[in-house]
């Protein structure tokens, strides 16, 4: 640390950096300096720390790591880079922040998982929607029995990313390189706040779908072929017993009424009572609850209480920031207070695993179209 402020290095110039990552550390300019990035790309790097006022930039994710200077790492490449960038990472000793998906499959994630719970270090995986405000209020509830036994489980997640036939072919587009496609992108977020709301899951069976087989290459040279699905739709038994759907999709119209590509919700339902939550209503729940209510169909919606509008020690004001975009930034606010030993209130690389160990079995199970357990080690 320098005057008692973390120092920390960006692995990756691309936009996630430049849209949550930066914004999210620049919120504490007392605990943090943001001192250096590295990208493969050298003026790509140059361009983004001066855009962030950055000192030093590395042509190398590994001149980065060796960086003594460095306390800790954001790590925010392509998704086939996380799995040995992490792994250096944690072997130099640095508190480590990477991007879902920790890895491509779940034994690199557990041995991932195992080093870093062996270091003293603090690791965390980027699962950035367990921080709007809704949704840690649905996560009380749930916590303190309001809905009785859960039974059931619905989530949805769709956006237009990839609905546009023209849009270039890119890394995400090759199994080798973007894994399980829309499932490893966008389904792990889902498995991960299934798990932080209801806990494992113990079974799986879906389908999925790849809606265009070729996309126009950056260069005008041609075309790629597709190779990861746009689609997914699973069913899952949860370990507690309770079962339910997930559905997503990068590729339909968007819905929602905010005039932007992005929709999320998931509904609970139980003995005594229901909910539903949309990130596109950030501040507010809509619930049924007690027999007064629940039996009747009766549906109210509450807003979420004041201690819960930020994540605990984030100093942005929840009123005058972008609603739909500024929790993002508590991740960033997450992570530096677990460096400092202040919080166990954020998704680790055992998270990270466990959704891994998830989309394993949802891509087994879509491609052999049939039920898949999701083994315990």
């Amino acid at each position: 640390m320098r005057g008692g402020r973390i120092q920390v290095g960006i692995i990756g110039a691309g936009r996630i950096a430049d849209f949550v990552h930066l914004p999210s550390l620049r919120l504490c300019p007392d605990l943090c300096d943001v001192a250096a990035v590295a990208s493969r790309d050298a003026a790509k790097a140059k361009a983004f720390a001066a855009r962030w006022g950055i000192p030093r930039t590395h042509g190398s994710w590994e001149a980065l790591l060796d960086d003594p200077e460095l306390d800790a790492v954001v790590i925010c490449p392509p998704s086939d880079l996380n799995h040995a960038i992490a792994s250096a990472a944690i072997a130099a000793g640095k508190h480590v922040l990477c991007e879902k998906p920790l890895a491509l499959t779940y034994p690199e994630a557990r041995a991932l998982r195992d080093a870093a719970e062996r270091s003293e270090r603090a690791h965390m995986v980027a699962f950035t929607f367990r921080f709007p405000a809704a949704l840690r209020y649905l996560r009380r509830l749930v916590g303190e029995g309001h809905f009785g036994e859960i039974r059931h489980w619905r989530m949805s997640y769709f956006t237009d990313g990839q609905l546009d036939s023209g849009n270039p072919f890119t890394w995400r587009h090759l199994r080798a390189r973007g894994g399980a496609g829309v499932l490893a992108d966008m389904g792990s977020h889902m498995i991960d706040i299934a798990r932080y709301l209801l806990g494992d899951l113990a079974a799986v069976s879906g389908t999925s779908r790849g809606h265009v087989r070729e996309r126009p290459l950056a260069d005008g040279t041609g075309t790629g072929r597709v190779e990861t699905p746009d689609a997914c739709a699973f069913v899952a038994e949860f370990a507690s017993g309770a079962i339910g759907t997930f559905d997503m999709s990068r590729a339909v119209a968007g819905r929602g009424g905010t005039g932007r590509p992005q929709y999320q919700a998931v509904e609970i339902h139980g003995t005594g009572g229901a909910a539903l939550y949309e990130l596109i209503h950030p501040f507010q729940l809509q619930v049924s609850l007690g027999p007064a209510m629940a039996r009747r169909q009766h549906w109210a919606t509450v807003e979420v209480p004041v201690d819960l509008l930020v994540y605990p020690g984030s100093p942005r004001n929840p009123r005058a920031d972008d609603p739909l975009v500024a929790y993002k930034y508590d991740q960033g606010v997450a992570f530096l207070r677990a460096v400092r030993g202040e919080t166990t209130d954020y998704p680790t690389f055992r998270d990270g695993a466990e959704a891994q160990r998830v989309v394993d079995a949802v891509d087994a199970a879509t491609a052999e179209r049939r039920w898949v357990a999701v083994d315990r080690d």
